[in-house]
């Protein structure tokens, strides 16, 4: 992996980014991965349980199979374990492969859902694919499965324990911040190949420089401010901008698998790279200071060339649903310098726009954040944690950006 490019991002809290970013999950990449064949397991919908997240195979001695749950750096993130079961219990006469949980999120779907496939890639029995979930696999996420040679017969929702004759338990091939195999990064070569081969105009996104909106997701109140400004220099400097959403997601994997460069805002949007062809370079435009590892591992595995740019006024701790300001300011001034780019000036107009982006940003902060007392990630000693005045750090750097 090239390491990513630094010199566009803010002193704050820098070297807890940079000891994120050393995470080494592809180490042991080519190990064999474990498979767990489960004699009448019975499967356990997620639940929460004295705040802890549970959900997993049960064997028929009554004991939770580890295999099934699903680890991360981060134990926000991971979940697993059995609890006491108080309805009454399904039974189905079927051998199945167990999926996992399911939750219509593209980014966690990509990074966490996916993962287990590897083994359906290499085992053609048709068998049924058991995912817990409350929604239906459907729309772009049923399209990746079906990418992948996966039938919609084949699914099969639980939304109650329910015990199958086998269960056939994959290990995860990517656990985010901690292990990464080779057969997760096939399963999105598996899903390219398949564009690539129907698609009816081969190369049509070759060679292209391509900036990746966020614009037109069209949410009531937006989640962040200030991506136009972002937006039109890359479009200016012969970016094609496109918003995702718009298109399918065969048309998104060859517009990421053929372009050169790619750029978007940070968030799970860059996670889109893993269908990217080794090597491609990615700009990330960062919207908070909040570290995500999840691309450092995407980043990784397709051995991407990165440049991270802050572009942002992070006044308070937020979480995924802001408000974010971003902001063209020297950092995203000194790029496009560097790069031979054609830029504007930074003089009072940007600072009006700066006082704008406050004005918003003080009643949506509330609105989203009332009775939440979010706190600052960071990456110290191998976890993420928190210090005593990182929050009045955030404020008192980013405050004098306005």
């Amino acid at each position: 992996m090239d390491i990513a490019e630094y010199k566009y991002m803010d002193n704050l809290f820098l070297t807890h980014y940079k000891e994120m970013d050393q995470l080494s999950v592809c180490e042991d990449a080519g190990r064999r991965l474990e498979v767990r064949k489960v004699e009448y397991g019975l499967i356990l919908p997620y639940k929460i349980v004295n705040g802890e997240k549970r959900a997993g195979v049960v064997d028929n001695r009554g004991s939770f199979v580890e295999l099934s749950g699903f680890e991360a750096l981060s134990p926000v993130d991971a979940w697993g374990g059995s609890y006491e079961i108080e309805e009454p219990v399904s039974r189905r006469e079927e051998k199945v492969i167990y999926f996992g949980r399911f939750w219509k999120h593209w980014g966690h779907f990509l990074m966490d859902m996916v993962s287990r496939l590897w083994y359906v890639l290499e085992n053609k029995e048709p068998l049924g694919i058991v995912y817990d979930s409350t929604v239906e696999i459907s729309g772009i996420y049923l399209e990746f499965l079906e990418l992948l040679g996966i039938r919609r017969e084949q699914l099969i929702r639980i939304e109650i324990p329910t015990v199958f004759n086998q269960v056939i338990i994959p290990e995860c091939a990517h656990k985010p911040g901690i292990f990464c195999s080779v057969k997760y990064k096939e399963i999105f070569d598996k899903a390219a190949e398949q564009v690539l081969a129907k698609a009816d105009e081969p190369g049509k996104y070759k060679g292209e420089c391509i900036y990746f909106t966020r614009r037109q997701l069209g949410n009531r109140i937006p989640m962040e401010i200030g991506e136009k400004e972002i937006e039109d220099l890359f479009r200016k400097n012969g970016y094609l901008v496109v918003a995702p959403e718009k298109y399918s997601l065969t048309e998104q994997i060859m517009m990421i698998r053929e372009s050169r460069k790619a750029a978007c805002l940070s968030g799970t949007l860059p996670h889109n790279m893993m269908f990217a062809e080794d090597g491609t370079e990615l700009c990330i435009i960062r919207k908070t200071n909040k570290p995500n590892y999840r691309q450092v591992d995407v980043n990784a595995i397709r051995n991407l060339k990165v440049v991270n740019i802050d572009a942002h006024i992070s006044l308070k701790a937020v979480g995924p649903a802001g408000p974010f300001i971003v902001d063209y300011n020297q950092n995203v001034k000194k790029y496009l310098e560097d790069q031979n780019m054609n830029f504007e000036p930074i003089g009072l107009k940007q600072h009006v726009r700066r006082l704008l982006k406050l004005i918003w940003y003080v009643p949506v902060y509330f609105a989203r954040n009332k009775n939440s007392k979010r706190e600052v990630p960071l990456y110290i000693d191998k976890e993420f944690s928190t210090t005593a005045n990182a929050k009045k750090e955030l404020f008192r750097f980013y405050i004098k950006r306005l």
